[in-house]
């Protein structure tokens, strides 16, 4: 519960923070005086933001899905390939932090050409949201397990 406050009061203080950013170098080239890191940094942030958005939204299983044909099948059936997506995408997520954690060491040399920081700054969102999704995944696949329905954080139940 903590760990998903922590989220959704990080994604609020970066989307503030890109939307100053973006502000304070559109206000600087207006006078004359740009901020010439400005579009550098929005752009680091908004790999965070988008990717902790990723899981904010897996949260409320707000992403798109197709389940016409699940929906036709009897409920048991439909729990049991719900379970196998379900571990599926725990096992790609697994998949995702290897090779992400593998992508921030090989851009890691590489500094941005602003202000000096790390280019795998930018990349360590990627195996950080994909572990924070695996997370969230797990939490759903108990709670398949013990039968409580999800919510799509709209007070809906989703299966």
């Amino acid at each position: 519960m903590y760990l998903r406050r922590a989220e959704m009061v990080a994604a609020v203080g970066l989307l503030g923070v890109i939307v100053a950013v973006v502000l304070a170098g559109t206000v600087g080239r207006y006078v004359g005086r740009p901020v010439v890191w400005s579009d550098e940094v929005a752009q680091a942030l908004f790999v965070w933001l988008a990717m902790l958005a990723a899981d904010l939204t897996l949260q409320r299983s707000g992403h798109f899905r197709i389940d016409a044909l699940v929906g036709l099948l009897p409920p048991r059936l439909r729990r049991l390939i719900e379970l196998a997506i379900k571990v599926t995408i725990a096992v790609l997520l697994v998949y995702l932090v290897y090779y992400g954690m593998a992508l921030v060491r090989l851009s890691d040399p590489r500094p941005l050409p602003m202000t000096g920081v790390p280019s795998s700054f930018a990349a360590a969102a990627l195996p950080v949201a994909y572990g924070l999704m695996f997370i969230t995944v797990i939490e759903q696949i108990l709670r398949h397990l013990q039968g409580r329905p999800e919510s799509d954080g709209a007070g809906r139940e989703v299966m």
